[in-house]
């Protein structure tokens, strides 16, 4: 019989997992990561198709901010890899709430530039006066789209680092801990670098 895990905070049996660690993490990530990107190209191929660009909306400046927050919670997340393999308890969860916090602080950025764009008379289906007639700012209305759908994966991606925060350390293998934050760390920089193509796209793109 293979021996028992003993959680050496509680004395108690820990929880035993398969081994080798599930690749179908790995995979259902995957999968996960392609059918995002469809998305975002498919509504990348309206935004064009709507040729929304050509009536613009000035960015609001706090995305400024909403970037760096995403690019340095980008870089907590690998610290916290870091932290982890070397088996450091404490600079982990240290870094892993850090990276969290950078998350939250993203999400309340991007309600803040909503407001931004609201101030300014930019809403979901915002218009504008072309001689007699008033046409619709496709523009407007796929910034809200894009950014709206953005954070609601990266609420997804905090729920996850939430978990794997407040999950008990003797109640999985190291093993399939290091797997569930590979995934998820994978998850995070995806959406990282899906911000800053939102970002170029939206309002740098002619």
């Amino acid at each position: 019989m293979p021996p028992t895990l003993i959680n050496k905070k509680t004395g108690e049996p820990a929880i035993e997992e398969r081994t080798p660690p599930p690749e179908g993490y790995r995979i259902a990530i995957r999968l996960a990561l392609v059918s995002i990107t469809m998305l975002f190209l498919v509504l990348t191929s309206a935004y064009i198709f709507n040729h929304a660009n050509r009536h613009p909306i000035v960015m609001p400046k706090v995305f400024w901010l909403s970037t760096f927050l995403i690019i340095a919670s980008s870089l907590t997340m690998e610290l916290a890899r870091r932290s982890l393999k070397r088996r450091d308890e404490r600079g982990y969860k240290l870094r892993l709430a850090i990276t969290i916090a950078l998350g939250l602080g993203f999400l309340m950025a991007q309600l803040a530039a909503w407001h931004q764009l609201v101030e300014r008379g930019f809403y979901i289906n915002s218009n504008f006066y072309k001689g007699d007639t008033y046409t619709r700012n496709f523009h407007s209305t796929y910034a809200y789209l894009f950014t709206g759908l953005h954070g609601v994966h990266l609420l997804g991606g905090l729920v996850a680092l939430c978990y794997l925060a407040l999950r008990a350390q003797g109640n999985w293998t190291m093993v399939r801990r290091r797997v569930s934050f590979d995934v998820t760390a994978l998850y995070w920089h995806f959406l990282a670098g899906l911000w800053l193509y939102l970002l170029a796209f939206l309002f740098f793109w002619k």
